[in-house]
């Protein structure tokens, strides 16, 4: 990986304040977790990951952001795997 990769790498800022790379399949697990399908798992993680590259302060996003998109993209198209996702997240 270049300098410059590594600079455009998304990070994700943790509530305990560390940071880790931002993975796409996370999202798509809790997703799947959650009661949706694959499809819906991949559309909603992708659409997240772009967003995140938007709106991330120096190349940092929060899980706390990630999760506010990821509901509300899902409230979008299934009101219950919202719902269930957000109570996943808060067991996890």
């Amino acid at each position: 990986m270049t300098e410059e990769e590594k600079k455009e790498e998304l990070k994700v800022k943790k509530k305990k304040e560390t940071t880790e790379p931002f993975v796409m399949d996370k999202i798509k697990e809790g997703i799947i977790k959650a009661g949706g399908t694959a499809e819906l798992a991949g559309k909603v993680a992708l659409d997240v990951a772009t967003w995140a590259k938007e709106t991330a302060k120096e190349g940092v996003i929060t899980t706390v952001e990630i999760q506010k998109k990821t509901v509300e993209l899902l409230a979008e198209t299934n009101k219950d795997i919202s719902i269930a996702f957000q109570e996943f997240v808060k067991k996890v």
